[in-house]
């Protein structure tokens, strides 16, 4: 699955890629106008451009937690961590996935935000996710406070009807996709 997702959104030709971008940070800027803080990951490569979005959060005034994965020196943290994102002081982290340049938080700082949004190859209609196989998320998650949502960001082919999952996979409660936040689980 992991590697059929891959291949997928490789294939989408540049306009397209930057088509769904635009419309997901549009869907997102709508949904997020109540929130003050907001977690999200630093995108890379083809997956969902979430870096405008971070930056448009940023220029709203709003408070962007993004996630750690290197000490700085470019040695990976055994634990997850977060720090405060600023457009201007953004490093090539670990697996090339840019990271803010400032002091580290713990996991447990996701209990600061309003709303998640996660990365994901996959997302079922549960609200199981398929992520690049680390378990990042799946840790980090179990630290947010109870009613926070999460969003998984993927595009609309990326809904299936049943994803493969563990007993401690943490499940979303939406899909940020290019035609507009999909509640799952319900």
């Amino acid at each position: 699955m992991r590697r059929r997702s891959l291949t997928h959104r490789a294939a989408l030709d540049h306009r397209t890629r930057m088509s769904r971008d635009d419309r997901r940070t549009e869907h997102a800027m709508s949904r997020l106008l109540w929130a003050h803080t907001v977690a999200l990951y630093l995108s890379r490569g083809d997956e969902p451009n979430t870096m405008d979005l971070a930056d448009t959060l940023v220029m709203m005034g709003k408070k962007v937690l993004a996630p750690v994965l290197t000490d700085g020196h470019g040695r990976p943290l055994n634990e997850p961590a977060w720090a405060w994102y600023d457009s201007k002081n953004v490093r090539t982290g670990l697996w090339q996935i840019p990271e803010p340049v400032a002091p580290s938080l713990p996991a447990s700082a996701i209990d600061q935000v309003e709303v998640v949004l996660c990365s994901a190859l996959f997302v079922d209609r549960s609200g199981y996710r398929v992520g690049v196989g680390g378990g990042w998320y799946d840790r980090v998650l179990t630290y947010r406070a109870c009613d926070v949502p999460v969003w998984a960001v993927v595009n609309d082919d990326e809904i299936l009807d049943e994803v493969p999952h563990d007993p401690w996979d943490e499940p979303v409660t939406a899909a940020l996709t290019p035609s507009g936040l999909h509640l799952l689980g319900q």
